[in-house]
């Protein structure tokens, strides 16, 4: 089944880098990617608006498309998968507003974001694109990447994925997740973060073994941490195991905004420096 990709760009080197990661990741599948530049934002997509100097009789509108005509000629010389298609967007606009309508109108199957910097930039405490993006962007979820990461190559793949058992799971809903394990042939590795040093309820049980059901085509495992809170245990597990990715589920109240509560002055600033998969809640 064909797949639809929406990549933002600012035409700057973190949103190129993001399509090819994208490409890369779905090198094996027949895939149209959107391009989509908004410039009439005052945020993230219009930061490098300007690809030289203005002339005078030059409209915002007409460098848009300047600058998607200029990725397009760059990827035409690109050849690794004739199952790629390419079409651009120059959305007149809010950033967030282009974004949602793109998914909606063109059946959007994952949104991949760069991310400038060493970091995903998703902390929802920070205003930024970025969060705005994951935060009010409905029903697909979002891959963001940060612009210094690389991707290892020498050692096996992993993907952490913290849950508190407390809400089961669609299937569809963590297709994104189960594709990116085989695109990577990663493993998952679902996190339970145990802060009151409670034993799991029987609903909490039926949950995890629901959610074994759903990756079971994929390697994963289980794995506890006490004695911590959510963002300091997340941090500790990926350094610990060097992890390559971190995938989040979103809703608006549950473990994903835990993530970004802190209760004491020495709390983690929780902000990944890895790629970050948000999964949404699907309706």
């Amino acid at each position: 089944m064909e797949k639809h990709l929406l990549i933002p760009t600012n035409f700057s080197k973190h949103s190129w880098n993001s399509l090819i990661f994208a490409m890369n990741m779905y090198k094996k599948h027949a895939c149209t990617f959107y391009l989509i530049n908004a410039y009439d934002s005052q945020n993230f997509l219009s930061e490098a608006i300007a690809l030289g100097k203005k002339d005078d009789e030059e409209t915002e509108k007409h460098i848009s498309e300047k600058g998607l005509d200029r990725i397009m000629k760059g990827l035409s010389f690109r050849k690794e998968n004739p199952k790629h298609q390419f079409q651009t967007i120059s959305h007149e606009g809010d950033l967030v507003e282009g974004v949602q309508d793109s998914v909606d109108k063109y059946g959007i199957d994952l949104i991949v974001l760069g991310s400038k910097g060493d970091s995903a930039g998703i902390n929802s405490g920070h205003e930024n694109s970025i969060s705005r993006i994951t935060e009010k962007v409905e029903q697909c979820p979002v891959l963001v990447i940060p612009e210094e990461y690389e991707l290892k190559s020498d050692k096996k793949l992993e993907i952490v994925f913290p849950s508190n058992f407390r809400i089961p799971f669609k299937q569809k809903e963590l297709l994104p997740l189960v594709e990116l394990s085989e695109s990577l042939d990663a493993s998952v590795r679902v996190l339970y973060i145990n802060s009151d040093l409670k034993p799991l309820t029987s609903e909490q049980e039926e949950i995890k073994a629901e959610l074994a059901g759903h990756l079971s085509e994929i390697p994963f495992g289980f794995h506890t941490l006490t004695q911590t809170s959510p963002s300091t245990g997340v941090h500790l597990f990926i350094e610990s195991r060097e992890c390559d990715f971190l995938a989040l589920y979103q809703r608006k109240q549950g473990f994903f905004s835990r993530l970004f509560q802190h209760s004491r002055t020495n709390e983690l600033n929780f902000d990944p420096r890895l790629p970050v998969l948000i999964l949404k809640e699907l309706k």
